[in-house]
């Protein structure tokens, strides 16, 4: 019965963000672990012994990925800029049309505090167009900054980038290019954070964070992919 509930309650946790028009590679693992461990409770004594450890084993190995990449994840989320010199970059994510989505809502609310809290920081709005985006996501981040007030000389836009990697790669072109400060001060969700550090030394930055933070009831979803997304890291750098 035990298997059964632990697969109902974690097909629950990641299911019902389909409801909201979230599908990536967290809620569809998080509810797929969630349908074997019910499926694995209904039959579990019909499988054979051999079939049972290397489900349970998978199952740990799993586990362990997830507890380690997590560990990371969450140490990262919690620094804060050891100093308050350089470049902000504000990563960006999906744009709904001409409106930013959740996630990217957040990152620009933490980036417009950070910045009036810093007035004398230059930031580089980052993200290109996508699919079902009518705007650039650096451009909806400017937008979004300048109508809460933040001064538009102080934004650059970043509109090439169609991921993290590029993200920072174009945005270091904008800083060599108009010469402003080499640090970066990464702007993103807390989950995103310590793999956004991780290309970013290995493009030879340095770079503190400053958190955005998801709502409670999608980090779980958003959590898990982004574990996965770290354990790619360092398997395929």
């Amino acid at each position: 019965m035990g298997w059964i509930i632990a697969g109902a309650v974690l097909s629950a946790v990641f299911g019902w963000t389909f409801t909201v028009g979230i599908t990536n590679e967290g809620n569809l693992l998080g509810t797929a672990i969630g349908v074997l461990l019910i499926l694995y409770g209904i039959f579990r004594k019909k499988i054979t012994p051999l079939l049972r450890r290397i489900f349970l084993s998978v199952l740990g190995l799993g586990a362990l990925l997830v507890l380690i990449s997590g560990v990371a994840i969450v140490r990262q989320s919690r620094q804060t800029p050891r100093q308050e010199e350089g470049t902000v970059v504000i990563l960006g994510c999906g744009v709904r049309g001409t409106v930013p989505s959740l996630m990217l809502q957040t990152r620009i609310d933490a980036a417009a505090d950070y910045l009036t809290a810093h007035p004398g920081l230059t930031a580089i709005c980052s993200g290109g167009q996508g699919r079902g985006e009518s705007i650039s996501e650096g451009e909806c981040i400017y937008r979004e900054l300048t109508a809460r007030g933040i001064a538009a000389e102080r934004l650059r836009v970043e509109d090439r980038s169609s991921n993290t990697e590029e993200n920072l790669r174009f945005s270091a072109e904008i800083i060599e290019k108009e010469g402003l400060s080499p640090r970066l001060i990464l702007i993103s969700s807390e989950y995103h954070l310590y793999r956004a550090v991780l290309k970013a030394q290995r493009q030879g930055r340095e770079a503190d964070t400053v958190p955005a933070h998801t709502p409670l009831r999608l980090l779980p979803t958003y959590f898990l992919r982004e574990c996965l997304g770290v354990v790619k890291e360092w398997v395929f750098p």
